[in-house]
């Protein structure tokens, strides 16, 4: 076994080096095949047929998106990585289901890329300053489009919606695809000086103190109020979204709504390490949907493709969630009390998350100028980003509370 250990470590030794010496070509390569895929996928869409201003609208959202990530990381080169690369992964998904006229779903996909990339980016900028990453992104990422697969299976099969959410699941993939194989390259030809380190860590400890205070929402006493306030959205939501119901008929409603919650605890559960974050990010999944559709009831655009983009927030709230829920997952293993993991949680993961929502925002401001109606989704999303920083730790604090977990004499001590 000591040999055969020895032997992985030495191919990954080899592997490394061969990467080393070879880096630019390798990255020659894949910019390469990129750029390839990229025309030909462009000129098939450009036969198949698309709409002027739903690109046009998406272009200048992803400006607004890469301002802001360029706010957040003080380098207009990592805030042009973060506006464009989820673009490539649109244009490849663009022939799968060009010549639709479902703008906001590739917008959507856009966000969810522009998110992954966000936080992608905070892991590069955190071992450049000497901090441990967050939690690997891909995990989240995966689940989430798994998640969004299920939902398009579940509600829009056999609907006039399912060509809608085919293409949500295909753009979400190819954003995926595009910001994981182009992020890493792109940063790597970026330079970050020791005065760059310097500023950053300084601009680090000033979001630390602002974020001390919305930490709070793990402590027992304010996560119990947190976690009130969050119940209470739910039930508006619920009474609110009534009018909108009417989109969605059918006698297996029911039995298709039970299946989503259990599917979204079951994932939630999975990954974040236990049932109690598995309810939370559960109960939030439902305020995002609820609360979507409540905006498009008092707008009056409430129609069948508003569900998917309905889902589309509802996978992003799960990604940026479990980002949150793994990072105080790793704080527990490391022997933390649950609630202080989840407030460390919050102080390191809360900065890449407000940003990113902050940047998705921006992204869709064009689009809500031209389509008032698309207000509802900025709605879902406020309540998407507010509900992975306070609503998630607040509730699974919350149920720590009222449902302690057991503990042996030994684990008791031993974090003593």
């Amino acid at each position: 076994m000591a040999g055969r250990g020895h032997g992985h470590g030495g191919v990954g030794r080899a592997t490394e080096a061969f990467y080393a010496r070879h880096r630019v070509l390798l990255h020659s390569l894949i910019l390469s095949i990129v750029g390839i895929a990229t025309g030909a996928a462009t000129v098939a869409s450009v036969q198949q047929g698309y709409s002027v201003m739903d690109v046009a609208l998406l272009v200048g959202g992803a400006v607004l998106a890469a301002g802001t990530a360029a706010i957040y990381t003080r380098k207009l080169g990592l805030g042009f990585i973060a506006g464009v690369v989820p673009l490539f992964g649109l244009a490849w998904a663009a022939p799968m289901s060009a010549g639709s006229t479902y703008g906001v779903v590739p917008l959507l996909a856009y966000v969810f890329g522009y998110s992954l990339a966000v936080m992608s980016i905070q892991n590069v900028l955190r071992r450049e300053l000497g901090d441990d990453a967050m939690e690997n992104t891909r995990k989240a990422a995966i689940a989430a489009t798994g998640l969004l697969a299920v939902f398009a299976l579940l509600w829009f099969w056999h609907t006039q919606s399912a060509a809608a959410a085919y293409q949500a699941t295909v753009d979400i993939l190819g954003v995926i695809a595009s910001t994981l194989i182009l992020v890493p390259i792109g940063v790597s030809f970026l330079h970050f000086d020791e005065s760059y380190v310097a500023e950053a860590n300084r601009v680090g400890e000033r979001r630390q103190r602002l974020l001390e205070k919305l930490a709070m929402v793990a402590v027992p006493r304010w996560g119990m109020s947190i976690a009130g306030i969050c119940i209470i959205f739910l039930a508006m939501a619920w009474f609110g979204a009534q009018p909108a119901f009417v989109i969605i008929h059918g006698a297996s409603v029911p039995v298709i709504a039970v299946v989503s919650v259990g599917v979204v605890f079951l994932i939630a559960t999975t990954l974040c390490g236990g049932w109690r974050e598995g309810f939370a990010v559960t109960i939030v999944a439902g305020l995002v949907w609820l609360s979507t559709l409540w905006s498009f009831a008092l707008l009056g655009g409430a129609r069948r493709l508003s569900l998917v983009g309905a889902a589309e927030l509802v996978v992003l709230l799960l990604f940026l969630a479990l980002i949150g829920a793994r990072r105080a997952q790793a704080y527990v293993v490391q022997r933390d009390n649950p609630s202080i993991a989840r407030l460390r949680a919050v102080e390191d993961a809360a900065p890449s998350q407000i940003f990113a929502s902050l940047g998705a925002l921006a992204a869709l401001a064009p689009s809500i100028a031209i389509h008032h109606a698309y207000a509802a989704y900025a709605v879902g999303l406020v309540f998407a980003a507010v509900g992975a920083i306070a609503f998630v730790p607040a509730l699974a604090t919350a149920c720590e509370l009222l449902l302690p977990r057991r503990q042996s004499v030994e684990e008791i001590y031993r974090r003593h």
